[in-house]
């Protein structure tokens, strides 16, 4: 795991003028500059995800109550079962990330889509929740 850490931190810190990256078409190739600038675009996409995740959560947590009598929307349900969604998550993203293979530099990039990925997808299933909620 500190091998990733330092990998990240490595490919954080290389220049390539991430101002000016354009996230709708990605550096192609297989070298170390164009896995920095698609890990740039990818934990790009993950915080922006990870943000409408959380400010989904916030809302669905703001209008649940714990409510015996409601089982189906109590407030201590949603957050055992976003901790658990979590920790799925991660496990899930490193399996697929294991799974793809690759230099070390590529598996942080496919690490942080597939969080991505999985965190727009929780987002989806959180707003149904709050919709279900908000309507009784």
């Amino acid at each position: 795991m500190n091998f990733n850490r330092y990998l990240i931190l490595a490919l954080s810190c290389v220049s390539l003028n991430a101002f000016a990256l354009d996230c709708n078409n990605p550096p192609g190739g297989t070298d170390l500059a164009s896995a920095q600038g698609n890990f740039q675009c990818a934990e790009k996409a993950r915080v922006a995800a990870d943000k409408v995740l959380n400010d989904t959560y916030k809302k669905l947590l703001g209008s649940l109550k714990d409510d015996s009598e409601k089982e189906n929307f109590s407030r201590t349900q949603i957050v055992l079962a976003q901790r658990a969604w979590v920790a799925f998550r991660d496990a899930e993203c490193e399996f697929r990330t294991s799974l793809s293979g690759g230099a070390h530099q590529w598996l942080v990039v496919n690490r942080s889509q597939c969080i991505a990925e999985m965190t727009t997808d929780r987002t989806k299933a959180l707003q149904s929740y709050l919709e279900q909620a908000q309507s009784q």
